[in-house]
């Protein structure tokens, strides 16, 4: 029992070091509101000094596991971060320093760090992305071409080094050390590094960086700002997610006051209107047609995708993840479950058309519509006609009624889906 906890243990300081950031983000949304209270009732904090102080201490201590002054997970790990928390609230309560329980990094590499920390969060949100998947997240350059659209490995590799190198230039602008000697050997570095040499041209850099002093010096500084590149994306990354995750519940406690606030207005509506009795309802119901004009609208010929059938997501848990999320209508959370799959592992067709369906139900036609597109002209899909019948109710919805019209004909000409009927009626009835 022991030796498996302590398995466990050893093998959340190993994830958190290569990438997988759970065990802390899970920590911090299991712990932050019993944190609150407990910061309240200890030192009087509000609530967002809080989640400030509790966010803070999580990041130091990805810090400490990142750089190895933290040998080992924590056994008992509420009563480390709450530790350190009382340390980082009793120094802001008192305006004080508190002595530090894990050694601090020397002051020349935690200066080096905090440079290219600065320096990682100007560049562009793609360059930060593609940093972040290639150094944080360890993808090849293929799977970083799906993630950010290239065209294929070549073009993202490309990408990535381009981005590199205004890193190195925006460093070596800021006089980071060895940045200044690194420069003139970053692309030669970089090809080793990514594996791009064959091997006699790896024999001949080997023995170059055996005889040439500024090449193996560059070489160094190389790996160590890789180094600090992992942990700095590492850091944001991980910053990003627990701001996220307040947001998020900043949001829902929003979206709920909100709700309440409609159920009282409408529960005050209905008292309203049923103590004017019987009087009004046989008024409105004399004057009520002559002020509406019904029109026919998309919603009226929507039906409904029933989704894939468990024979089809047998074996697949992230397919049958993202059909349950689908049916419990939970639709972004859907989304973002299929996009973790690759395209290849259940045809292009089908993650594009539920890609298109799961876009259409969050109410964004205008990006459902591309997706839907491809499908209805993909030669041989058994999903062209359920394809270009969503491919007509987007149109619709954007008011595009050429378009639209268009595209459901074409879902009466494919043969055999059940979206038939749906767009002969649409077209019969729906006035395009």
């Amino acid at each position: 029992m022991v030796s498996n906890l302590m398995k466990q243990l050893s093998e959340n300081l190993g994830r958190l070091r290569t990438g997988h950031l759970t065990p802390l983000t899970d920590f911090y949304a299991q712990q932050r509101d019993l944190f609150v209270r407990w910061a309240r009732r200890q030192f009087g904090a509000s609530d967002e000094a809080s989640h400030e102080a509790l966010r803070e201490v999580l990041l130091d201590f990805y810090d400490q596991a990142a750089d190895g002054r933290l040998a080992r997970w924590p056994e008992d790990m509420r009563g480390h971060v709450y530790g350190a928390a009382r340390q980082l609230l009793t120094a802001t309560t008192t305006n004080t320093v508190q002595p530090a329980d894990a050694a601090a990094l020397p002051a020349p590499e935690a200066t080096r760090r905090q440079l290219l920390l600065r320096t990682f969060l100007r560049l562009g949100p793609d360059c930060r992305q593609i940093l972040q998947y290639f150094y944080f997240n360890n993808y090849r350059f293929d799977k970083l071409a799906v993630k950010m659209g290239y065209a294929n490995a070549t073009v993202a590799r490309l990408q990535k080094s381009d981005c590199l190198r205004k890193l190195h230039e925006a460093l070596d602008r800021a006089e980071a050390p060895g940045s200044a000697q690194l420069l003139p050997f970053l692309s030669s570095i970089e090809r080793v590094a990514d594996g791009q040499l064959s091997a006699e041209e790896q024999d001949e850099f080997d023995e170059l960086l055996v005889e040439d002093a500024d090449l193996r010096q560059a070489y160094l500084t190389y790996e160590q700002y890789g180094a600090d590149l992992r942990w700095a994306v590492g850091r944001e990354t991980l910053r990003q997610r627990l701001e996220t995750h307040d947001r998020r519940i900043v949001e829902r406690h929003a979206a709920q006051q909100r709700l309440r606030r409609t159920q009282r207005r409408r529960q005050l509506r209905w008292a309203l209107w049923a103590g004017v009795g019987a009087v009004l309802l046989v008024a409105a119901a004399l004057l009520l047609p002559r002020f509406l004009h019904p029109q026919r609208s998309w919603q009226e010929y929507d039906t409904p995708e029933p989704g894939l059938m468990a024979s089809a997501t047998e074996g697949r848990p992230l397919l049958v993840e993202t059909m349950d999320l689908y049916h419990s209508g939970n639709y972004g959370a859907a989304l973002r479950t299929l996009r973790r799959m690759e395209p290849s592992q259940i045809g292009q067709d089908t993650f594009l058309y539920y890609s298109g369906v799961l876009l259409l139900r969050q109410g964004q036609p205008e990006f459902a519509e591309s997706y839907f597109q491809r499908v209805s002209q993909s030669p041989g899909s058994a999903l062209r006609g359920p394809a270009a019948y969503f491919l007509g109710l987007t149109h619709w919805q954007q008011e595009e009624m050429p378009q639209a019209k268009a595209a459901l004909q074409q879902a009466v000409a494919e043969p055999r889906h059940p979206f038939r009927q749906a767009s002969q009626r649409a077209l019969r009835e729906g006035g395009l």
